[in-house]
C-alpha cells in the first residue's frame, strides 16, 4: 500500500479550474459520493503550500488531527512549510462557508502515523467530532470523508464520501475493505474514518490505500489502512488542552471544600453554609453586621499579566444589603492597583449571576477575586459557584467584513468598501484602493482598551493586486490624541492571500489601541484585507506544556536524566520530574525555541510540586542565530509537597527571536520536583 498524501497543482483558484475542464462532477474519494452542503463539517481540508494536501479532521476548537505524513517525517513541532486549514466547507470554492485557519504548531504521537496540529485561532462555530471510545469490530461499516483525488480528476476540490467495512483489527490499525468500487486516494491522508450516527465518532484516519481505481493509478486493488484513534482518545484530550484556559476559576469554587482557597478579608468571621447553594451542597456566607468595618472572602492570588482582560462571575443571593463581586489587580508585593466591581441589584432572596470586567493595568502581576460588604454597609449573602476567566485578545469589531464597515470608519482619501471580489473567510473583506500619489487612504477599525508598556501585534490576511500596503498599530490617549504609531509594510507576492503582522509596545499615556488599514501618502494601489486581530505579543503557546505527550519538545540540560512522570500531575496525567543528587553538576528541561520581540515584557510560569531543593525557572532570550543573549531566574520559595505558581517575568533585550522556558536545579542543588502547565505570557 502507499501513502494518501496528495501533490497539488497549485493555488486553489487553478484547482478549481483544473476541475471544471471535466465535462462531468467529480468528488474526492474514486467512485465517492459528493457530500450534502453542511454535511460532516468537523472534516477539514489541510493544504500544506503549493505542494500537496491532505484531510483531518477538527477534535477540539483549536486542534484538527491528521495522519504524521501529511506534514513529512521527523520530529519538528512546527510545519516546515505555510499550511492553510478549511474546516466546514464540502465545496472549497464556497467561500460563504466555513472557516479558514493556520497551523502554527504540531504534536506528533509517538507512534508515528497521527499528528496533532494547533490552529492559529479557535473554530468556534463548528462543533468539534467525537473520538469514539468503542473499538472497531470486524465487520462494521465505516464512514470515510476525503477531498482527494478521484477517478477522472486530480484536484477535486469538493468533499466526497464512501463508506469502508472493517476487514481485521489490531492494535493500533485496521484494514478496511470498500463497498463498491470506491477506492480513497492521494490527499485523502488523515482523514476521518467515522461511525456516520448522530453525533458522528472518529474510529480511525486514513494512512494508507492501495489506490486502484484513482486517477494515474494501474492497480486494481482496492481497500486501505486506517490509524486507529478510539486507543488515543486520552492522548488527544490531553493534548489539546489549551495552555491558556479561558476559565482559570480560583480554587474550589463552589466552597464545597469549606473556605479551602479563600481567605477572610476585613473584619471576616465569614463560613461556608448549606442554607443556600445555588448547584453543589454548600455556598459562603458572609455576614456584616457593622457599618465601621468591611467584611468578604478573597481567593487565592493567581499569576495575572497587564494587558488580559479579566471577567469574574458568581451567584449571589442577598438576604438583606447589596454585597459586592469585586475583581482585584495587585503587584508583586501584592498591594492593589485596581479593581472593577458591580453591585447585587436583585431583590433579597433571590439568586443574581453576577458579572465584572477589568483590563490588568501597567505592574499587575496577580489578580483574585472578592466577595465583599463595603465598610457602609450591613449584609447578609450567600456566594457559590465563582469562576473567573481571562481574554488576552483586543476585541474587535467585524474583524472579517461580513457586517460591511461596521466598526470600521474610513481614513484618508476614504471611498473604501466591502467586497466580495475575494475573501479569505466567509465572503466578504474589505477592498482599499488608493489611485493618488497626493492623499493617503485606508480603514480604521474602532479603538479598544489598551495598556501601557504592553506589546500588541496585529495580524491580517491580504491579497494585494497592486502596490505595497501597511498594517498599523495606533495607540491613543483618553482625550483621544495619537500617542505612537507604527506600522509593517506588505512584502509578499501579488494576487495570493498572504499573512501579515506588526508589533508595536505602547507608550506611556495609552489608554486604548486600534488597527489600521493603510496605504501611504506616495503609494497608490488595491488590496483586500480579511480577518484583523490585535492580541498581546507576549502569549505564545508552549508546545507539550503538560508533558502529556512525554518529553516531546522539550530538552535535556546540563546531566539530564529528568523524565515525564505519572505520580502526580497538575492537570492531565502527567508531568515532567527532575531529579538532581549531585551537587556538582546542574540539570534541567528546556522548550522549544518560541517566538519573541525585542522590548516585550515576557512571564514564564509553571506549577511545580516540590518534594526536596530549590528547583528554579529561567526565561532564556536568543538572538536570530541562535545565540543566547541573557537569561533571568527566579528561585522556588513556597512549601514543599503542594502545587505552587513558579513565576519568572523579564522584558526581551534588543536582538531577541526567541524565548524558551527552562526549569532547573542547579549545580550546587540538589532535590527532586515535578512541573506542569508551563505557559508563557
Amino acid at each position: 500500500m502507499r501513502t494518501l498524501k496528495g501533490r497539488r497543482a497549485g493555488l486553489l483558484a487553478a484547482a478549481v479550474a483544473s476541475t471544471a475542464l471535466i465535462g462531468a462532477p467529480a468528488y474526492g474519494i474514486a467512485g465517492g459520493t459528493e457530500a450534502a452542503a453542511g454535511a460532516y463539517p468537523f472534516v477539514a481540508q489541510v493544504a500544506v503550500s503549493d505542494s500537496f494536501a491532505c484531510t483531518g479532521s477538527l477534535v477540539a476548537p483549536q486542534w484538527i488531527v491528521t495522519a504524521a505524513d501529511c506534514f513529512g517525517p521527523g520530529a519538528t513541532d512546527r510545519p516546515a512549510q505555510p499550511t492553510t486549514v478549511t474546516i466546514g466547507r464540502s465545496s472549497l470554492a464556497a467561500n460563504a462557508t466555513g472557516r479558514v485557519r493556520a497551523v502554527t504548531s504540531l504534536v506528533r504521537h509517538p507512534g508515528g502515523a497521527v499528528v496533532l496540529a494547533r490552529l492559529d485561532a479557535p473554530v468556534t462555530d463548528i462543533t468539534p467530532v467525537t473520538i469514539a471510545t468503542a473499538p472497531p469490530t470486524a465487520g462494521e461499516t465505516l464512514r470515510s470523508a476525503g477531498y482527494g483525488r478521484t477517478a477522472t480528476t486530480w484536484i477535486p476540490g469538493t468533499l466526497s464520501t464512501a463508506d469502508f467495512a472493517v476487514d481485521t483489527v489490531a492494535d493500533a490499525a485496521i484494514d478496511v475493505t470498500p463497498s463498491g468500487d470506491v477506492s480513497t486516494c492521494k490527499g485523502d491522508a488523515g482523514g476521518p474514518l467515522f461511525r456516520a450516527g448522530t453525533p458522528a465518532q472518529l474510529v480511525a484516519l486514513n494512512a494508507a490505500s492501495w489506490q486502484g481505481g484513482c486517477l494515474g493509478e494501474s492497480e486494481t486493488r482496492r481497500g486501505g489502512t486506517g490509524a486507529r484513534l478510539d486507543t488515543l482518545a486520552d492522548w488527544v484530550a490531553r493534548n489539546t488542552t489549551d495552555p491558556y484556559p479561558g476559565v482559570i476559576s480560583p480554587p474550589n469554587p463552589g466552597f464545597e471544600s469549606g473556605l479551602s482557597g479563600w481567605a477572610q478579608y476585613g473584619a471576616g468571621g465569614n463560613v461556608a453554609s448549606t442554607e443556600r447553594v445555588y448547584a453543589g451542597t454548600s455556598a459562603v456566607k458572609i455576614v456584616d453586621s457593622s457599618t465601621s468595618a468591611a467584611d468578604g472572602v478573597e481567593s487565592t492570588r493567581m499569576p495575572a499579566a497587564p494587558g488580559i482582560r479579566y471577567t469574574a462571575v458568581a451567584f449571589a443571593n442577598a438576604s438583606s444589603g447589596q454585597p459586592d463581586l469585586y475583581v482585584r489587580f495587585l503587584d508583586a508585593s501584592g498591594a492593589q492597583i485596581s479593581a472593577a466591581l458591580t453591585t447585587y441589584s436583585a431583590a433579597a432572596g433571590q439568586w443574581q449571576r453576577m458579572s465584572t470586567t477589568g483590563f490588568a493595568p501597567a505592574g499587575t502581576e496577580q489578580v483574585s477575586v472578592l466577595l465583599y460588604s463595603a465598610q457602609a454597609k450591613t449584609t447578609t449573602a450567600y456566594f457559590d459557584q465563582v469562576e473567573l476567566t481571562r481574554t488576552p485578545g483586543v476585541p474587535l469589531i467585524n474583524a472579517g467584513f461580513e457586517s460591511g464597515l461596521t466598526g470600521w470608519a474610513q481614513y484618508g482619501g476614504g471611498g473604501n468598501t466591502v467586497s466580495a471580489d475575494y475573501a479569505y473567510e466567509g465572503i466578504n473583506s474589505a477592498k482599499i484602493v488608493d489611485a493618488s500619489t497626493t492623499a493617503a487612504d485606508g480603514l480604521e477599525g474602532t479603538s479598544q482598551p489598551a495598556v501601557p508598556g504592553v506589546s500588541y501585534t496585529a495580524t491580517a490576511q491580504v491579497t494585494v493586486t497592486a502596490g505595497k500596503p501597511d498594517l498599523y498599530l495606533r495607540f491613543f490617549n483618553t482625550a483621544g490624541d495619537v500617542v505612537g504609531s507604527s506600522a509593517t509594510a506588505f512584502a509578499g507576492s501579488l494576487g495570493r492571500w498572504t499573512p501579515i503582522a506588526h508589533t508595536a509596545t505602547a507608550p506611556a499615556g495609552t489608554a486604548r489601541v486600534s488597527a489600521l488599514l493603510y496605504y501611504s501618502l506616495v503609494n497608490t494601489g488595491t488590496a483586500y484585507f480579511d480577518q484583523i486581530a490585535v492580541a498581546r505579543t507576549a502569549d505564545v503557546a508552549v508546545p507539550n506544556h503538560g508533558f502529556e505527550n512525554g518529553l516531546a519538545g522539550w530538552t535535556q540540560w546540563g546531566a539530564g536524566g529528568n523524565t515525564a512522570s505519572t505520580e502526580r500531575a497538575y492537570t492531565g496525567a502527567t508531568s515532567a520530574k527532575l531529579v538532581d543528587t549531585s551537587t556538582a553538576t546542574a540539570t534541567g528541561l528546556e522548550s522549544v525555541r518560541l517566538p519573541a520581540a525585542p522590548g516585550v515584557r515576557y512571564s514564564g510560569l509553571a506549577r511545580m510540586f516540590v518534594q526536596s531543593g530549590t528547583p528554579s525557572i529561567y526565561l532564556r532570550f536568543y538572538n536570530a542565530s541562535g545565540a543566547l543573549i541573557t537569561s533571568t531566574a527566579v528561585d522556588h520559595a513556597g512549601p514543599a509537597n503542594s502545587w505552587q505558581w513558579l513565576r519568572v517575568a523579564a522584558t526581551a533585550p534588543a536582538g531577541t527571536a526567541e524565548v524558551t522556558v527552562l526549569l532547573y536545579s542547579k549545580a550546587a542543588s540538589t532535590g527532586t520536583a515535578f512541573a506542569d502547565h508551563v505557559i508563557v505570557q
